[in-house]
């Protein structure tokens, strides 16, 4: 049994019908590394259920304090029942990107069921007409309470859950699994009287080290009359778009791939800046050709909250968020590409000073200041009434980095091709990016409410028009020719195997056989013969009908 913390709270308080607040994940895995190439739903349960005492988290669900007088808590589930959490669907023909896309957005809009442990994991299969991926791939959609996780403790599940080899076989656990009883209300209140005063001092530190000093650094640039433009915490500073009214329950979902090797070119072209400095100008320059495009870019830079992990080496393994988080603005105004980057490694710069200089524990410390009952009745009535809309945005949307692994991961001996992240909107904030890199390659995923982003393809198109803008502000002409001329050979390439793949399946490559016209006949064409999921069908036979003559007319002589 073990409670949540302040801000893991925050993701529960914030939760309605419109804005559910769990994150996720799409993977795509190529199953012809799999013996025998198939891989069978009932192998991928036996597969999971072998590796869930590497994830006790996922075994717990949550109980409420009457009357909301103390943070929730954690129990192991008694009643854990994996096939409720593991579900199995398949796309309709054709099976292209865009209907996944979708599948993928509907899926991630439904709440959890919040009676159970908060996950769920979808196995799609018919992934047959994506480009760039083999026959045969099947796609793991994976939905999970943000309360539960956040995105380093996400990637350790990704890789307790994978194998360095698709030679793997189901771990045999001897251990029976420990579950929780059910404490009643009394218990519960008992532990709220006791965490009460144990949680006044928590209160005094943060509220000394961290509210008291920040109200004096905002009384300073408000006599100053003109705040710090350049500085990492650019809050309540954010102008109001497209993104930042209330969300829809609807969302859409799209991710666009770059090779790790550009981004490390476009690094290494200017001096200290990161591989996150890169990656934010590249949304920043999607973000300002969107609006653009749309006649609603603001004159003035867009703002962003850039999550900054502090999660202690002895706690990798301990579920639920460890946290802080920067607001730089990422100068959507700027539009020069190398300016912007220059400009954006500036800001985030100062950002993680600031955060290191605060012991990067701002967010944890300050959450303790939130009485539960205060904050859920405060939440709860500002969602209810709409009262976010008259709110000027806190920042304009999400940019989220996640590591990831550099070297191809197996999942029940399937390989896993490419992986995706989704986030959360809710009202003022609906635009959610998450970076992930993964086995050479680093991917930029936007979850989005569907009435702010109706255009989700458009979008991804922007994100791809801004890499090469900041390839051509960057890289020297020779290098950027040589990149031009490999993606032309690429293309070419592919649509060389594109247009084979298409005759071979519409029949048109045939061997020619040559038929004498008076010693051979050539044999006759058979019928087609289909296939049901009951067996063979025969062609019915095919029905003929006689003409009758018509009927002489009377000779009008007689």
């Amino acid at each position: 049994m073990e409670q949540l913390s302040p801000l893991d709270t925050a993701f529960l308080n914030l939760e309605t019908g419109n804005t559910p607040m769990h994150v996720g994940s799409l993977g795509i895995y190529d199953q012809s590394t799999v013996d025998g190439a198939v891989l069978g739903f009932k192998e991928i349960i036996k597969f999971f259920e072998s590796r869930l005492h590497k994830v006790p988290s996922l075994r717990y669900r949550m109980v409420e304090v009457p009357m909301g007088l103390d943070y929730p808590y954690w129990i192991a589930d008694p009643d854990f029942d994996i096939e409720f959490h593991l579900r199995h669907i398949a796309l309709p023909q054709p099976g292209d990107w865009r209907q996944l896309c979708i599948q993928v957005a509907r899926i991630h809009s439904r709440p959890l069921d919040m009676g159970r442990p908060p996950w769920e994991i979808y196995v799609i299969e018919g992934l047959d007409n994506i480009d760039g991926l083999p026959q045969g791939c099947f796609g793991v959609v994976t939905k999970v309470h943000h309360s539960l996780v956040d995105g380093v403790f996400g990637a350790q599940l990704l890789t307790a859950l994978h194998d360095l080899g698709p030679k793997t076989s189901p771990i045999k656990v001897d251990k029976p699994w420990i579950v929780d009883r059910v404490p009643t209300g009394v218990e519960l209140l008992s532990r709220a009287a006791f965490n009460g005063v144990r949680n006044f001092t928590k209160k005094g530190k943060a509220l000394s080290q961290h509210v008291l000093p920040g109200g004096v650094d905002l009384a300073r640039n408000l006599i100053k009359g003109k705040p710090d433009q350049d500085s990492g915490n650019m809050l309540f500073k954010a102008p109001k778009t497209r993104f930042n009214d209330q969300v829809s329950a609807h969302r859409v979902f799209e991710a666009v791939d770059f090779d790790l090797k550009d981004i490390k070119a476009l690094k290494n072209t200017k001096a200290g800046v990161s591989l996150n400095d890169v990656m934010v100008g590249i949304v920043a320059g999607a973000l300002r050709r969107y609006l653009r495009t749309k006649g609603e870019l603001p004159e003035e830079s867009l703002t962003a909250m850039l999550p900054i992990s502090v999660r202690p080496q002895d706690r990798s393994n301990v579920q639920g968020n460890q946290i802080s988080f920067m607001f730089p603005k990422v100068y959507t105004d700027i539009e020069d590409p190398s300016e912007r980057l220059d400009a954006i490694h500036a800001a985030t710069s100062k950002g993680k000073s600031a955060n290191d200089k605060k012991g990067g524990s701002l967010m944890l410390d300050v959450a303790q200041l939130l009485p539960t009952t205060v904050t859920n009745a405060a939440l709860r009535t500002a969602l209810k009434y709409n009262l976010t809309n008259y709110l000027k945005p806190l920042f304009n949307t999400v940019i989220t980095n996640v590591p990831g692994p550099q070297l191809p991961l197996y999942f029940a001996g399937a390989k896993l091709v490419n992986f995706y992240g989704t986030g959360i909107s809710y009202d003022t904030m609906g635009l959610f990016h998450i970076l992930f890199s993964y086995n050479g390659k680093i991917s930029i995923s936007v979850t989005c409410c569907r009435s702010m982003m109706p255009d989700p393809a458009f979008y991804a198109d922007c994100l791809r028009y801004s890499m090469k803008e900041m390839q051509k502000a960057l890289l020297p002409k020779e290098e950027l020719a040589a990149k031009k001329e490999a993606a032309s050979r690429r293309v070419t390439r592919k649509v060389s195997a594109d247009i084979a793949k298409k005759a071979v399946a519409e029949e048109k490559v045939v061997e020619p056989v040559a038929v004498k016209a008076t010693e051979e006949k050539p044999a006759p064409t058979k019928k087609p013969v289909h296939k049901t999921a009951t067996g063979t069908r025969k062609p019915a036979a095919r029905k003929t009908t006689t003409r009758k003559a018509p009927a002489k007319k009377p000779n009008s002589a007689s």
